[in-house]
């Protein structure tokens, strides 16, 4: 593995994270804050990044299980100064994730992908969504296409924000 930082000058950060957001959505991941592990094995699907360039922060977003929160904030980094995307041009797929290096005195948060299929990850996550529904529905059976359409339905609603 020939792991490779790539430092993003901030006047392209928005085009940046939109664009690592539409190219990696749904594929599992970890988030590390230093060296602690917050959302670790066998990962979360990646929502995507979010980036306020006037509230001066970053937002880590993964995937909920939740219908009511299909996309929830994991982490906010305030007062980003630098942000890397990390590679690897041996790997099938070189993007490896990203780190981001708060204000002083805080720890680098890490979003690390542990694989490169995301058909699977999404059918996952859309499959615990919709039970989600399945339990909110009180359990009621006969309803598992629509809870399925449903949750696929929020699931891809939820991300558009990621990429638009």
């Amino acid at each position: 593995m020939a792991l490779r930082k790539m430092r993003m000058l901030k006047r392209d950060w928005a085009g940046f994270v939109r664009d690592f957001n539409r190219q990696n959505q749904f594929r599992r991941a970890t988030l590390l804050i230093g060296d602690s592990v917050l959302a670790g094995e066998p990962g979360m699907p990646f929502a995507g990044l979010s980036y306020d360039p006037d509230a001066r922060n970053i937002g880590i977003y993964l995937g909920g299980i939740s219908a009511d929160s299909v996309a929830h904030m994991v982490h906010m980094v305030t007062v980003p100064r630098a942000l890397y995307l990390l590679q690897d041009k041996d790997a099938l797929n070189p993007v490896l994730g990203v780190q981001i290096v708060g204000g002083p005195g805080t720890e680098i948060v890490s979003v690390l992908f542990l694989d490169e299929k995301t058909e699977q990850t999404r059918k996952d996550w859309i499959d615990s969504v919709a039970y989600s529904l399945f339990e909110k529905r009180g359990m009621a059976h006969g309803w598992d296409r629509q809870d399925w359409f449903e949750a696929e339905h929020l699931v891809d609603e939820a991300l558009k924000t990621f990429i638009d």
